[in-house]
């Protein structure tokens, strides 16, 4: 059955979290000295400034736009350990330590967001929940199976099977514990207030041009500089395209729809699919009108220089109602950016002496924003972090890496993007 894209009156073309609106800030013009010039202000900028200003450094925030007013505020906001390269190719790309790594930097990731709501008091609807990977089909269901396997050998919290019930057609699910969902805005507004606490230096419509000289740098703007001997690039296309980065990502388009559904209907957690490209969504329990739940679904990725954004929302449209059974009318859609790297990893450290970069964080901003934090700190602080090489951004990817994330972004475009585009 084909679904037709109700009118933009009846779903609105924005995101759901906007709800949330952050205080605004003046535009930097002049010259000021920090100790570290953050250049973003996303999750990522917000949080290391959050963690540097934690450690008494003088923190200056440069956003070219509003502060979370690009991927942070486009995000369906999933917290959890799981990224998007399979456990099972993790192992194959990195070893069995390298996916123990992973999973655990992302468990310090989820720790330190969840450290900071509590100590921070912060009201942004944070819920520790479980995180469903369904199969619909027989040979979905093997690559479960396989996933499980892996993932129970090396120690993580999962559990196959029938103990899980979805009310909707699937083959098979695998069930990841205590991983967690959040309001990503309303978590940075309470970060932000925290911010102007401790003297962070916040600045509004203050793109950078350019990085210049040495220590300390002086960071360009049109109207003003910021001499730093430290600068942080945590926009989600680095302005500069440093070359340790340069070849290493790419830009793709990810599709969102909101429906209100029946209150308890669907289990209250994070979802996501086997198929490529994959869908995700999320119920949260009582968000919708009405006393309904409300329900976030996300897919049909592709890369962004293919236009297909009608068709890639039908697509959704088409999918949600054969899963589900039922055509929920839309409350909100949007589209978000993906930044993928071409091994699987995002790229976080020190690309030159006194530079950093964080990018290329595929469908795990929320985690990777946090994690760079903390190695962002441990970098400045001249301290040991565990997973500093395993990030690195000048590290060269092997042959393995690239053949298996090779196959996943071309059985993505195949089989997502041509298919699409194909449509009537």
């Amino acid at each position: 059955m084909v679904c037709t894209l109700q009118s933009k009156s009846m779903a609105r073309e924005k995101s759901i979290w906007q709800d949330a609106e952050l205080p605004t800030f003046p535009p930097l013009k002049g010259a000021l000295d920090a100790d570290v010039a953050i250049i973003g202000g996303g999750i990522t900028g917000l949080l290391t400034a959050y963690v540097l200003s934690s450690e008494g450094k003088r923190v200056a925030v440069l956003e070219k736009d509003r502060l979370a007013s690009g991927a942070s505020g486009l995000t369906t906001a999933f917290i959890t350990q799981s990224i998007d390269t399979d456990v099972t190719d993790q192992i194959a790309m990195w070893g069995e330590d390298g996916a123990r790594l992973i999973w655990q930097s992302h468990r310090d990731a989820m720790a330190l967001i969840e450290r900071i709501i509590k100590t921070e008091n912060i009201e942004c609807d944070f819920v520790r929940c479980p995180a469903y990977v369904y199969a619909t089909t027989s040979k979905e269901a093997r690559f479960v199976e396989e996933e499980y396997r892996d993932m129970k050998k090396l120690g993580f919290p999962v559990v196959l099977g029938s103990r899980a019930k979805l009310p909707f057609k699937h083959r098979q699910v695998m069930v990841i514990k205590n991983q967690a969902k959040f309001h990503p805005r309303a978590f940075l507004k309470g970060v932000v207030e925290v911010l102007l606490t401790r003297g962070v230096m916040l600045y509004e419509k203050s793109g950078v041009e350019e990085i210049r000289g040495e220590r300390p740098f002086e960071v360009i703007l049109k109207d003003g500089l910021v001499r730093a001997s430290w600068t942080i690039t945590a926009t989600y296309h680095p302005f500069n395209n440093p070359k340790e980065v340069l070849l290493k990502k790419g830009m793709y388009k990810t599709y969102v729809v909101a429906f209100d559904v029946p209150a308890g209907k669907y289990p209250e957690g994070i979802y996501e699919d086997m198929e490529n490209p994959y869908h995700y969504f999320r119920v949260d329990a009582g968000k919708g009108a009405r006393g309904k739940d409300q329900l976030i679904l996300g897919g049909e990725d592709h890369r962004v220089e293919i236009p297909l954004h009608a068709k890639n929302f039908e697509a959704l449209l088409e999918y949600s109602e054969e899963l589900f059974g039922k055509r929920y009318p839309i409350t909100h859609r949007w589209t978000g950016p993906i930044e993928e790297p071409i091994d699987g990893l995002a790229l976080i450290g020190e690309y030159d002496p006194g530079k950093i970069v964080a990018t290329a964080f595929s469908g795990n901003g929320m985690t990777y924003g946090a994690l760079s934090a903390l190695i962002v700190r441990d970098i400045i602080q001249d301290a040991a972090n565990p997973y500093r090489a395993l990030y690195a951004p000048g590290r060269m990817p092997t042959l393995t890496q690239l053949w298996k994330k090779g196959r996943d972004y071309g059985e993505e475009f195949f089989k997502g993007a041509i298919v699409n585009a194909l449509k009537q």
